[in-house]
């Protein structure tokens, strides 16, 4: 392959990996089309992308921490790319249970990880969920509150219906009993 063609092929990766903040490095046994196409749909669906990469090429586009990822290209390669890392990260562990995809390590926010730091990312929850969870703790108490408020008014309601309620029974039993004296 002519210098200039690699040149090329380097400078296309790098625009390619310009748009992503988050890069996941597989390995990929030979894969059938079914497969790969399974693999790259479920990417998508994650607005991710699959990139099978030259090894060389790819240690010559990556630049700043990504370029520690060289040691990773080795065989079958790929790139999958995504902006959020823990989405895509499941993605590639489940993808990763048949044994044809090789989970390699990665880029997340500027820090390096290995294999099993893709695997702990993606059994952590998604920033959907952390943010739900921490709405819930901050709500929390608030709730609380508000319960505790409603139910000392809820109770001041009952007790004042039921001394009501036993007032006019009183009363009704005043008014009957002096109409029964009198008929005596």
């Amino acid at each position: 392959m002519s210098r200039q063609l690699k040149q090329w092929m380097a400078d296309d990766l790098k625009a390619h990996l310009h748009g992503y903040s988050d890069l996941l490095v597989v390995g990929l046994e030979p894969l059938d089309s079914e497969q790969t196409s399974s693999l790259r749909s479920t990417l998508r669906d994650l607005g991710a992308t699959l990139r099978v990469v030259h090894n060389r090429t790819a240690r010559h586009a990556l630049e700043g921490p990504a370029a520690q990822l060289g040691v990773l290209f080795r065989g079958q390669t790929a790139i999958a790319l995504g902006r959020e890392a823990i989405p895509l990260a499941k993605a590639l562990v489940k993808a990763s249970s048949g044994k044809k995809v090789q989970l390699r390590g990665g880029i997340v926010e500027g820090e390096i990880l290995d294999a099993q730091g893709v695997v702990a990312l993606a059994a952590s929850p998604d920033k959907q969920t952390v943010r739900a969870m921490l709405l819930s703790t901050l709500l929390g108490p608030g709730r609380g509150l508000a319960v505790a408020l409603q139910a000392v008014a809820s109770g001041l309601a009952r007790c004042i219906d039921q001394r009501a309620g036993a007032d006019g029974q009183a009363e009704s039993d005043a008014g009957a009993a002096p109409a029964a004296g009198t008929t005596n």
